[in-house]
């Protein structure tokens, strides 16, 4: 029975017993409290009893959940504190971290610094700009673009920087189509699009009034998973283009591209770091996140 269960569940299933909540055990965790739902749920059709009596006002374990508790907590905190001292000895910094991001300099910039500093730590980094793919390969690091809030995941998710995005469009493509003054104009003109990044819609506006987020419904010609090309696509007038303001500094500042003034503001680009909670190499995992969040928080 052992290999149909999930380490994550009996975490999720001690932190709900011992808070007597769900949301406080989503809090400790840092997961969606559905997803702490989702854990004892697998673990009760897993073990065919249900674990803890629910109310609105409160949690209470049944007497199945009171004997398993009693069973597994102290085994999986000797199990915990023995990895921990194993992983944490001098001589066991070493290992593998597989990794998963778009191929960006700046995430560059500090894998590349991370890997200066940690020698022994061999890294995996595979370039996805698709978070539904990077998931599927099982990484232990995922680095993302979202725009707009993030879809619950089974990990926990830490928001790295954000960055202003505008849409833009060349001098040739608005003396062809005009410059849209709403984004319901803006989308039945011609704009260059992605094909998975971003659930394949980049183009998600909020309102400064009531901070509610819109998709634009755009059918698009050119779909592409990268910034730079997308811009390249822009600059030779093949459509309006979102992209995050720092990538368009220099075409800005000569003309080449201008930014469009709209009644809608595009939502920021926001990079967030995601890993999960338990695994086996929480500890070189631990490494590489706090890296990564010092040096992008600096």
């Amino acid at each position: 029975m052992l290999d149909k269960i999930d380490n994550t569940w009996l975490h999720s299933f001690i932190c709900v017993y011992e808070r007597s909540s769900f949301a406080k055990a989503s809090e400790h965790l840092a997961i969606p409290s559905s997803n702490v739902s989702r854990h004892v749920q697998q673990l009760e059709t897993e073990l065919g009893n249900k674990l803890f009596y629910r109310t609105t006002r409160k949690v209470t374990p049944t007497q199945i959940g009171e004997a398993l508790y009693s069973k597994i907590k102290e085994p999986l905190y000797n199990l915990n504190q023995s990895l921990q001292q194993l992983s944490t000895a001098p001589q066991s910094l070493k290992g593998t971290i597989r990794l998963s991001s778009p191929d960006i300099p700046l995430i560059g910039d500090i894998l590349a610094s991370f890997a200066v500093d940690h020698s022994n730590i061999t890294l995996c980094c595979e370039h996805s700009t698709s978070i539904e793919s990077a998931v599927s390969s099982d990484p232990d690091v995922i680095i993302s673009f979202e725009r707009g809030t993030l879809d619950e995941r089974d990990w926990v998710s830490k928001p790295l920087c954000e960055w202003e995005s505008i849409v833009l469009a060349s001098q040739a493509c608005i003396e062809r189509y005009g410059s849209p003054k709403t984004i319901d104009e803006l989308e039945t003109l011609p704009c260059i699009s992605s094909y998975k990044a971003f659930g394949g819609n980049p183009w998600t506006f909020s309102n400064s009034e009531t901070n509610e987020l819109r998709q634009l419904k755009i059918k698009s010609k050119i779909n592409v998973d990268g910034g730079f090309i997308a811009k390249a696509s822009a600059l030779r007038g093949l459509g309006f283009v979102a992209l995050p303001k720092v990538f368009c500094v220099g075409e800005l500042e000569k003309g080449q591209l201008q930014e469009q003034d709209l009644d809608h503001k595009l939502a920021p680009l926001t990079i967030y770091i995601h890993y999960r909670s338990i695994n086996y190499h929480s500890y070189l995992t631990k490494q590489l996140v706090n890296f990564i969040l010092k040096h992008t928080s600096s």
